[in-house]
């Protein structure tokens, strides 16, 4: 469920890659590891435990992850750059719909930018699917 980030950064043109930098948007637009897209999970929550809550919670946690363009077919990997909090809660939102290869970057952007892997600022564009 983690990946390194010496293998995460041999395989950044992977097209079978999404990396998903679940940090803010002010960090996000600061620097990013290369073709990340940016979904901050950290007001992203469900309180209503209902049946009809339950079932409100899925459509819009499909519709979130699709709107970034995870789909079954990608390797999804989240970072964060604190406690890996945010990340996990991305791969635990893949994992309970069941996507079949997610993964948390070990480390997170804090390692990533000690090993002086490559940043970038550019924001780059999503390219929603149908998860």
């Amino acid at each position: 469920m983690l990946i390194s980030a010496e293998e995460l950064n041999q395989h950044l043109n992977d097209d079978n890659i999404l990396i998903i930098d679940a940090r803010s948007h002010k960090d996000y637009s600061n620097a990013h590891i290369p073709g990340a897209v940016n979904l901050d999970l950290f007001a992203f929550h469900w309180i209503d435990t209902s049946e009809e809550g339950i079932n409100s919670f899925n459509e819009q946690a499909r519709r979130l992850l699709s709107f970034v363009g995870i789909d079954q077919n990608k390797k999804v990997i989240f970072y964060d750059d604190k406690s890996g909090m945010l990340a996990a809660r991305g791969v635990w939102l893949c994992l309970y719909f069941s996507h079949p290869d997610t993964s948390m970057l070990d480390g997170g952007f804090s390692y990533w930018s000690q090993k002086n892997y490559k940043k970038e600022s550019s924001q780059n564009n999503f390219s929603p699917s149908n998860f």
